[in-house]
């Protein structure tokens, strides 16, 4: 579950991070990344954005996302329950924005990037708290006269089922035909909810899950670069050494020396 899911907390959550990098996931909550200085390429189901400094990306409940190709900057990223904000929950109930992106020109952001300042301080500072609820209300009520919502069918459970398959047998030698075959859905379903809604091939998606656990692996040295490789799922070391080359653009026995 680790792998779809990102633990959110019961409360709303702020952080200041360096970067973003996450792979594909779908959760209950609202995911606002704001950029301060960086950029990124970021996906919410299928749709591919841009996000240079200044810009908000909006992920709502429900939707499939995920970033890559992010530089070091300074990013704040808030997760929070649509529950907690008691007076927008019916447009995150019903729809998801036409884009999941917006930048604001310098001077006319309706003072949201002032108050989001602030929040970060407060929640810093104290952690959450009533203060910090209306303060995110009021950040999420400038934007969303920004967006442009459309109310649409997420189709969320066949997504959730197989990405739930996913993590429970990236370790394992699978294809879109086991996936279709145990799940009980057409293999061109599975193919487009791929394409579609993650913006990627299956291989690389379970590819991205393995790399995952390497990364992590790697950092032990008790482990070969082709014991790493089997433990992680891949059918040979020549499979580990190339998607590891194109999500990172070092090979993992480079990696393991920085």
């Amino acid at each position: 579950m680790k792998k779809i899911f990102r633990e959110i907390k019961k409360h709303p959550v702020i952080q200041n991070r360096s970067g973003l990098d996450y792979p594909p996931h779908i959760h209950d909550d609202i995911e606002l990344v704001f950029v301060k200085r960086g950029g990124a390429t970021a996906y919410c189901d299928g749709e591919k954005y841009t996000l240079k400094e200044n810009s908000f990306f909006l992920v709502f409940p429900n939707q499939v996302h995920h970033y890559s190709g992010c530089s070091e900057g300074e990013y704040v990223v808030i997760i929070a329950k649509p529950s907690n904000l008691f007076s927008f929950k019916g447009i995150f109930e019903e729809g998801v924005p036409a884009s999941a992106v917006w930048s604001f020109e310098k001077g006319q952001d309706d003072n949201a990037v002032g108050l989001l300042d602030i929040a970060i301080k407060e929640f810093s500072r104290d952690g959450y708290n009533a203060v910090i609820e209306a303060y995110l209300t009021a950040i999420l009520g400038k934007l969303l006269n920004f967006y442009d919502i459309k109310k649409t069918k997420t189709g969320r459970e066949t997504v959730l089922q197989i990405l739930q398959y996913c993590a429970a047998h990236y370790k394992e030698a699978i294809s879109v035909n086991d996936v279709a075959r145990d799940l009980h859905i057409s293999r061109s379903t599975v193919s487009h909810i791929f394409s579609s809604r993650l913006s990627m091939s299956f291989c690389d998606y379970v590819n991205s899950l393995r790399l995952i656990d390497a990364e992590q692996l790697l950092k032990n040295k008790n482990y070969s670069i082709t014991e790493i490789s089997y433990l992680c799922g891949f059918s040979t070391i020549r499979t580990f050494n190339r998607a590891f080359l194109k999500r990172h653009g070092v090979s993992p026995t480079e990696y393991r020396k920085v």
